[in-house]
C-alpha cells in the first residue's frame, strides 16, 4: 500500500493518567504493536549489583503472577494473544517491553501484561530459576574468564570517569549477578515501576477505543519518580592505546582486529543527519580505498552510534597484521582530506542518495515502532520523515568537515588492537 504524503513518524501524543502514550494508526497493519517503556535501565543499578534491571526483566517476561502460574502457562497465553510476540529487552537507559496482538485480543493482552509486569509474584523460586538462565546468558556473551577480564579492562580505557566504565553489557557481571538477591529486585520495582516513569507508543490497527482502553490499564498503577539523574560525561581514555594477543584474552583468530573509538557528547535531534550523512561519507571513502582499491579487508565498518548521554565515533577493521600500520594511515589522510574539503562532490551525491533513500522507505510496523522507540528515547521525541528531509537538506559540506575534526581528536581517540593467535 503506499499513501502520497502520509508520515508514518508523525504521532500523536497523548497523556492517560499521567503516562505519556504516543499514537499512530497506520492503515496496512493488520494489528497493533505496543511498546511499554521503563526510564531505568542498567546505569540505574546499584554498584556491587550490575544487571539487576535485567534480571527484573527476566521475571516479568518469565515469572509466575496471580493470573500465571508458570512459564509455560506464559508461553501458551502469548502463543494465543500476541501472536508468540511477547518479549522484552533491556538496555542502559530502559527496560521495555513488547507484543503485538490482533485488535480483539488487546484488553485481553494489556490485563495479562499487567499482571506480569506490576503484580509478579517475585518468587524465590523464579528469581533462582532466571538467575541460571542469566548467567548462561552472561557466558555466552563474555566466553570466558580471560575474555571477561580484557572486556573490563577496555571500558574501564574507554568510559573512565563514566556510568559506563561499569558495564560492558546491561546484563552486567557473572559475580554481581550473583550478588543479587529477592530484596534487591523488590526494592527496585517498588521504587521505578510505576506512573512518573514510563510510557507507551501504541501503533499500526489503533482506534479512539483503544487509547480509552488504558484509562483501565493504568487507574490503579502506583506512582514513582522518574529515574535518570544528572549523568557525568566522558572524559578522555585513560590511555589512547591497546595492544593485545588473541591467545592472552580467550580468543582464537586468524586475522588482526582494529577497532578506532571516540566517545563524543550526546548529539541533538537537530544535527543528527549531519552525524549520518558523515557516517555515510566515510564509510564510502574507507570501504573504496581499503577494500575496493587496496583489497586490504573483506569490509570495513565506520560511524557513530547515538545514545541518550554520549555517541562514538568509530572506526572497525579485519585483516592481516602486515597491514596495521598501512590502515591506520588511511583512516588518518581520509579524515584530513574530509576536513579539507577534498570530497565535496562525493558528499552532495551522497546527500541526495540518502534523501531518495528516505524519501522512497517502504516501513513496516515493526520498524516504525522500533524507530519512534529510539527517537524518544534518544531525543526525547519523534523526529518525522519531513523534519529528516529538511535536516538533511540543510546539512553542508562544512558541518560535515567540522563533525570530522572534532569526532576523531587524536587526543580523544582511543585505538584497540587485538593480534592473531601465536599458538
Amino acid at each position: 500500500m503506499h499513501l502520497k504524503n502520509f508520515d508514518p513518524y508523525d504521532f500523536e501524543k497523548h497523556d492517560v493518567h499521567g503516562v505519556p502514550v504516543y499514537v499512530k494508526n497506520l492503515p496496512w497493519a493488520p494489528c497493533i504493536h505496543v511498546r511499554i517503556v521503563f526510564g531505568t535501565g542498567a546505569f540505574d543499578d546499584p554498584a556491587g549489583k550490575e544487571g539487576l534491571s535485567h534480571f527484573f526483566e527476566h521475571l516479568a517476561f518469565n515469572g509466575s503472577s496471580p493470573k500465571f502460574s508458570d512459564r509455560k502457562v506464559i508461553k501458551e497465553w502469548s502463543k494465543t494473544y500476541t501472536l508468540g510476540s511477547w518479549n522484552a529487552a533491556t538496555n542502559f537507559y530502559q527496560v521495555f517491553y513488547l507484543f503485538r496482538c490482533l485488535p480483539e485480543h488487546y484488553e485481553t493482552v494489556l490485563d495479562g501484561v499487567k499482571d506480569l509486569i506490576f503484580h509478579n509474584d517475585l518468587s524465590a523460586e523464579d528469581i533462582e530459576h532466571e538467575r541460571k538462565v542469566i548467567l548462561q546468558e552472561a557466558w555466552k556473551n563474555f566466553q570466558n574468564e580471560k575474555f571477561l577480564e580484557y572486556s573490563k579492562k577496555v571500558s574501564t580505557i574507554l568510559f573512565h570517569g563514566h556510568e559506563h566504565e561499569r558495564f560492558v553489557r546491561p546484563l552486567g557481571w557473572p559475580d554481581t549477578i550473583q550478588n543479587i538477591s529477592r530484596d534487591d529486585i523488590v526494592t527496585w520495582h517498588r521504587a521505578y515501576y510505576g506512573i512518573g516513569n514510563f510510557f507507551i507508543v501504541l501503533a499500526g490497527a489503533v482506534e479512539p477505543y483503544h487509547i480509552e482502553a488504558l484509562e483501565k490499564f493504568l487507574d490503579d498503577l502506583p506512582k514513582v519518580r522518574p529515574a535518570h539523574n544528572q549523568r557525568t560525561m566522558v572524559s578522555r581514555p585513560k590511555q589512547n592505546r591497546l595492544v593485545s594477543i588473541a591467545d592472552d584474552i580467550g580468543q582464537i583468530q586468524e586475522q588482526v582486529e582494529i577497532e578506532m573509538m571516540r566517545i563524543l557528547p550526546a548529539i541533538s535531534a537537530e544535527k543528527n543527519q549531519i552525524v549520518s550523512l558523515f557516517s555515510r561519507l566515510f564509510q564510502d571513502i574507507l570501504h573504496e580505498r581499503l577494500r575496493l582499491e587496496r583489497g586490504l579487508c573483506y569490509s570495513v565498518s565506520a560511524g557513530v552510534d547515538l545514545s541518550k548521554t554520549y555517541s562514538t565515533a568509530y572506526v572497525s577493521v579485519k585483516t592481516e597484521e602486515k597491514n596495521i600500520d598501512i590502515v591506520e594511515k588511511e583512516v588518518r589522510a581520509i579524515l584530513q582530506e574530509i576536513q579539507g574539503k577534498q570530497h565535496a562532490d562525493r558528499f552532495e551525491k551522497i546527500k541526495i542518495l540518502y534523501k531518495e533513500q528516505v524519501e522512497s522507505r517502504e516501513d513496516m510496523s515493526s520498524g516504525v515502532v522500533d524507530t519512534v522507540l529510539r527517537d524518544i528515547s534518544r531525543f526525547g521525541r519523534v523526529i518525522t520523515d519531513a523534519e529528516d528531509i529538511r535536516l538533511i537538506e540543510q546539512a553542508t559540506y562544512a558541518d560535515i568537515a567540522e563533525f570530522a575534526r572534532h569526532a576523531f581528536d587524536p587526543e580523544y581517540v582511543f585505538t584497540d588492537i587485538v593480534l592473531p593467535s601465536k599458538k
